[in-house]
């Protein structure tokens, strides 16, 4: 049996649509760089990700989710990864000490972007972004980025996979539709080699969605892009030599709908294997696993299973990241964001 027509009250409302309209991601700590443009160039490397995230699985015109970045740094002189770099044999090398004394790291610049699509029943986006990125020293061992994205993208909306009860509706009549869609990014990041905590708002250009054929139009039918808010924070706990637990918190604000917050604690091996759970207020608990196989590639996956009436119609959400590292001089193994 198939289930559509719950997707309309999603679309169609004032709250669920809100929600909906930026990708919903459980590995955001693998690849924040999706939700803030200061992470540009944060890395001694390019750092390449390609995500897929396919949302309750076995709904029908349930959201589905594709990404790929790549950002990197300009002028980097320092290299400021922690606990990254390995040995001949492959044991994690000593983090590098820092005293009072020594000098803060100099500046740098850092460059990106990004293709998001997105895929929700009838709606599909695709937005490219280009991202820039200034990171400042505050102390031998604290630096603050802030960043900017800007690019643009088309929103379309196929009419004729809408069900409705009335056939002979005249919105049948319109068939595919697309809108010309400004996007803009900005964020804040403080960070070191144990901690961050980042501020970034995404989708700034307020704007009613307003599809046209033939000289009419078709308005409000799938509401108005909101601005959408993050909060992300997250420390590194040494707890041996080989082992680091590694918290972590999302929290998301976009009106009309509640405050929302995601929950995350990993626990990681050697900064080779890790795995943890995440909590999703009132949605769903999720499963983690990753390995960073070299100083080239890493795979996340994590799977949701989800808490609410959803969970009787879906098999619930899979999502993978596979993140390249390119020009890794460093042989870093394990990105600074965990």
């Amino acid at each position: 049996m198939k289930h559509y027509y719950w997707l309309l009250l999603l679309f169609l409302g004032n709250g669920l649509a809100q929600a909906q309209q930026r990708a919903q991601y459980s590995q955001y700590m693998l690849n924040a760089y999706v939700l803030n443009p200061a992470l540009s160039g944060l890395e001694d490397f390019i750092d390449a990700k390609i995500g897929y995230r396919n949302q309750w699985a076995g709904l029908e015109g349930a959201p589905k989710t594709f990404y790929a970045t790549a950002h990197g740094a300009l002028d980097k002189a320092d290299r400021t990864s922690s606990l990254s770099v390995r040995g001949p044999n492959g044991r994690p090398l000593p983090r590098t000490k820092v005293f009072p004394s020594q000098p803060a790291a100099p500046g740098h610049h850092g460059v990106g972007g990004m293709l998001l699509y997105d895929e929700m029943g009838p709606i599909t986006r695709t937005t490219l972004q280009a991202t820039y990125a200034r990171h400042i020293p505050l102390t031998n061992r604290i630096k603050l980025a802030a960043g900017l994205g800007l690019g643009a993208g088309q929103q379309t909306i196929d009419f004729d996979r809408l069900h409705l009860l009335d056939p002979s509706d005249p919105i049948l009549q319109y068939g595919k539709q697309s809108v010309f869609i400004p996007d803009a990014s900005a964020g804040l990041l403080l960070y070191s080699s144990d901690f961050y905590v980042g501020l970034s708002a995404n989708q700034l250009f307020f704007k009613k969605l307003n599809y046209r054929t033939q000289g009419q139009s078709v308005q409000d039918w799938f509401g108005t892009l909101y601005q959408h808010y993050f909060l992300t924070a997250g420390y590194r706990f040494e707890l041996t030599e080989e082992w680091a637990f590694l918290p972590s918190v999302l929290v998301k604000s976009v009106r009309p709908v509640p405050v929302s917050y995601d929950i995350n604690a990993k626990i990681s091996y050697q900064d080779r294997i890790w795995a943890g759970l995440s909590y999703r207020h009132k949605d769903a608990i999720v499963g983690l696993l990753g390995i960073n196989i070299n100083y080239r590639l890493n795979l996340g996956y994590s799977y949701d299973f989800t808490m609410s009436n959803l969970r009787n119609v879906s098999r619930g959400t899979h999502e993978i990241v596979i993140g390249l590292m390119l020009n890794n001089r460093q042989r870093i193994i394990c990105p600074r964001l965990f």
